[in-house]
Formats: structure tokens, C-alpha cells, sequence
């Protein structure tokens, strides 16, 4: 019985601060507009740069994804020890793939580089100075020193490369591009909040006497805080839906744009931008409304 009654108050005060919820986002049309306008101005940059940081890592994934070494075998080897090596190679933790490129496939890989200037190879085929190799990639591209090592002292190993400066410079490049990138999104994410939590705030104080016969009848803090938190999320998911609608259009343009023009990356799809964004701005926009609402009514239940 006990816990019908508790149900029954639950779901009425449910009621009561949907109804005020609603009530207060009519009755302040201006203030809600100018709420929605806020969040969604600062939502559409927050947007921008999270789209940047999105297809930078997603770019980033790919040239980790391309990054190779080359493990070059001695010329004497029979085919049982070369078998042997490939094992010991594909048995290293962090190997995602392993391939056996023989001399002749050396040479013919080198003739498609040089492209029109392959007759410059013209005579090698009987005497071919190109070395038998193993390509290998790996898991992580932070984990190729580790195995360039390794392999080196595998026996039959003459020597390993894989552009040690070159990777290790791009690696660098990649990690403060991500670090930049996230410390921007954070910042701006703290920045929406200011921002939102000013502009609720100015419908918060207008309502402030109403909050304080509240407090004096007897209400707790949490029955008044409630609506304002409601409105707050409903505020947030309302001005984050309609940038990333906005975000959609644009990125949709520009992506058609910029991947008719690019030739070794191509940004992502607008479907799989947006499946990401409108999931990461309505938790942020909730969030955010959230916060903004908590902070701007906390000075006004202290009476």
C-alpha cells in the first residue's frame, strides 16, 4: 500500500514538473528562443571543430593503417628457413599482416614506381640486386621501433627499415593534432556552458519571487529545481537538433566539394557525421541545459 501511495505522488509530481516546464517555455517565448538561439550558436562551433577532429582521426587512422616496414633477408636463405622467418615474424605481438615480396616481385613493384623511366631496370632480370623481403604492418603504428627490433634479431635478418624519422615525426604531427583538437572541444564546452547558464539565468531571475514564496511555503530545493532542469535539457536538445541539422547541410556542401578535389583522403560520409554528432549533441545539448539551469537557479533558492 505503502508503495502504491509513493507511486502515485511520484508520478503526480512527474506531472506537476512537466506541466511547469512547459507552462514556463510559453509563457517566456522570448527567453526560450533566446536559450535555443544560444545553444545552438555555441553547439554549431563546438560542431565545426568536432567534425574537424572526426575526419583528422579518421585521416590519422588511415596513414597509421599505411605505415609499413620492411624486413630485408639475405640472399642464401632456402626456402624452409625463409618460411621459418615469416613464422617468427607473424608470432610478434602488434603484427597485424605479414607478406613475402621475392626479388623478381621487387623488381617488378620498383619498374611500376619509376613508371615511364622503367627501362632504366632494362638488363636486371638475370643479375637482380634487389634483396627478398618481408612487408609487414602493424597493430599500432607507436608499436613499430618495438617490433623493427624484434625482427632485427631474427637470424637471416640482414637489415630492417622503415623510415624510423619519417614515422616517428608523423606520429608526433597526429598526437598534437588529437591533443589540440580535444583540449579546443573542451574549451568550447565550457565556454557553452557559461554562455547557456547566463542566458537561462536572466529567465531564472525573472521568475526569482516566485521561487522565493516557494522556498517560504515549505518546498524543498529539489521540487524547484526540477522544472528548471527539465527546461534546461529540453533548451539543450532543442538548440543541439536544430545545429546539427544545420551542420548536416553544410557538411553535405563542403564534403562534395573538398572529396571532388582530394585524391589520397576523403572525408567522411554526411550519414556517418551525423549518426555521430546528433548521438554526441544530444548528450552534450542535455548536458549542457542541464548545467546551465543547476548553476543559474542555485543563488536563487539561498533565501
Amino acid at each position: 500500500m505503502k508503495q502504491g501511495v509513493f507511486m502515485d505522488m511520484l508520478f503526480r509530481n512527474f506531472k506537476y514538473f512537466l506541466r511547469e516546464t512547459f507552462s514556463n517555455l510559453i509563457r517566456n517565448r522570448l527567453m526560450t528562443v533566446a536559450s535555443i538561439t544560444s545553444v545552438m550558436a555555441a553547439m554549431l562551433i563546438l560542431g565545426l571543430f568536432l567534425i574537424l577532429v572526426l575526419n583528422v582521426n579518421t585521416m590519422a587512422n588511415q596513414v597509421e593503417s599505411q605505415l609499413e616496414l620492411k624486413a630485408f633477408l639475405n640472399d642464401n636463405l632456402t626456402k624452409e628457413q625463409i618460411d621459418r622467418i615469416g613464422s617468427n615474424i607473424k608470432s610478434l605481438e602488434g603484427v597485424a599482416s605479414v607478406t613475402f615480396e621475392s626479388k623478381e616481385q621487387a623488381l617488378e613493384n620498383f619498374k611500376k614506381q619509376l613508371g615511364d623511366k622503367s627501362y632504366l631496370l632494362e638488363g636486371l632480370e638475370k643479375d637482380n640486386p634487389l634483396p627478398q623481403s618481408y612487408i609487414v604492418k602493424v597493430k599500432n603504428a607507436n608499436m613499430m621501433k618495438d617490433i623493427s627490433h624484434k625482427i632485427k634479431q631474427i637470424n637471416g635478418v640482414d637489415k630492417v627499415s622503415y623510415g624510423q624519422d619519417v614515422v616517428e615525426k608523423l606520429l608526433g604531427i597526429i598526437k598534437i593534432i588529437r591533443v589540440v583538437g580535444l583540449s579546443i572541444i573542451l574549451i568550447l564546452f565550457v565556454i557553452s556552458i557559461v554562455i547557456i547558464s547566463n542566458t537561462i539565468k536572466l529567465g531564472v531571475y525573472a521568475r526569482r519571487k516566485e521561487i522565493s514564496i516557494m522556498k517560504y511555503i515549505g518546498a524543498t530545493d529539489w521540487f524547484i529545481r526540477w522544472p528548471f532542469l527539465i527546461e534546461g535539457i529540453i533548451l539543450g536538445l532543442l538548440g543541439a537538433l536544430i545545429s546539427v541539422t544545420i551542420l548536416a547541410l553544410i557538411y553535405d556542401y563542403a564534403a562534395n566539394l573538398i572529396n571532388s578535389r582530394l585524391i589520397v583522403f576523403e572525408l567522411l560520409p554526411v550519414d556517418k557525421i551525423v549518426g555521430d554528432i546528433t548521438l554526441y549533441f544530444s548528450v552534450i545539448g542535455a548536458i549542457i541545459g542541464a548545467l546551465g539551469s543547476g548553476i543559474s537557479i542555485k543563488r536563487f533558492l539561498n533565501v
